[in-house]
């Protein structure tokens, strides 16, 4: 049987920093193959900066390509697995959710908003050129990290990453009108709504009226920050879900069905069918095709 693990973070420094950046390589090297080439579920956000070479990362089920001059983001919560390439040069970081709001300057919030863009979308080319910016920032977060004494040197760690982020997204600014708006705060809100009750309420106006908002409001928030209706982000979190238990393998339709809140497993095969174009049974079908 596949089971899906929740993966936490682990703190792997004394002090607790919220915060690692290792190498490509050497993070293949040390970890165990068999834990970082299955699907597990993450409670923090990965980073990926590809230096060299080119391969394929799995998030929520997807293989995308990547290349010399992309950064992958895989956002809390998501199912991600890795296609082992020991050719590839790089870094990779972690990040538990404490780490954004200990910052100053630019702040957690506006970092959080450029993560939460890459929703979807979650391959970001940039340029790795030995000259870039961007390059120059993480190799000195990489180097300052490995030399951490005390929380004035993590503090310098905390400053160049804010600035890393900022050379890859020039558009994260202080002056930025979606934070002078609530428009971020209204979609961290309703992101963090449907990640507690996606099985119990599935329509944009529950959680219209639990937060006390218009249903355009809402709608303005989701598509302004990551690109798609409140509704459709309520269906994509629902057919995740889905996913995961259909990969796993060990619960019939009728039991996923009722763990999911579905009336009946017919509705479950519906909405799926609907919305991801295949039946659940052909879904599990295919990944089990991809299991080794």
């Amino acid at each position: 049987m596949k089971v899906i693990e929740r993966v936490h973070y682990k703190y792997t420094k004394d002090e607790n920093l919220d915060f690692e950046i290792t190498g490509l390589q050497h993070f293949f090297a040390t970890r165990p193959r068999k834990s970082i080439d299955r699907d597990n579920r993450i409670n923090f956000w990965v980073i990926i900066y590809i230096v060299e070479g080119q391969g394929y990362h799995s998030i929520d089920f997807h293989e995308y390509a990547y290349k010399s001059g992309d950064v992958i983001i895989v956002q809390k919560n998501q199912v991600h697995s890795f296609r082992v390439n020991p050719e590839v040069r790089g870094y990779i970081i972690h990040i538990n959710e404490p780490f954004f709001f200990s910052m100053n300057g630019v702040g957690g919030d506006r970092l959080l908003e450029y993560i939460d863009r890459s929703y979807g979308s979650p391959i970001v080319p940039v340029d790795v050129s030995l000259e870039s910016t961007n390059r120059t920032l993480i190799e000195l977060i990489y180097r300052e990290y490995s030399n951490i004494v005390d929380s004035t040197k993590f503090r310098l760690v905390m400053s160049l990453f804010e600035s890393f982020i900022l050379s890859i997204n020039p558009q994260v600014s202080p002056n930025e009108s979606v934070f002078i708006s609530k428009t971020y705060v209204n979609f961290r809100a309703f992101r963090d709504l449907v990640e507690e009750y996606y099985i119990y309420h599935k329509t944009v106006a529950e959680y219209s009226e639990m937060m006390k908002l218009s249903k355009k409001t809402i709608n303005q928030s989701t598509r302004s920050v990551v690109g798609v209706s409140a509704k459709q982000y309520i269906n994509n979190r629902l057919l995740l879900e889905i996913k995961r238990y259909l990969s796993q393998g060990d619960l019939l339709n009728y039991e996923i069905a009722d763990i999911l809140g579905f009336e009946e497993a017919s509705n479950m095969t519906n909405f799926f069918k609907r919305y991801e174009g295949i039946s659940p049974k052909k879904f599990r079908e295919q990944r089990d095709g991809k299991v080794q």
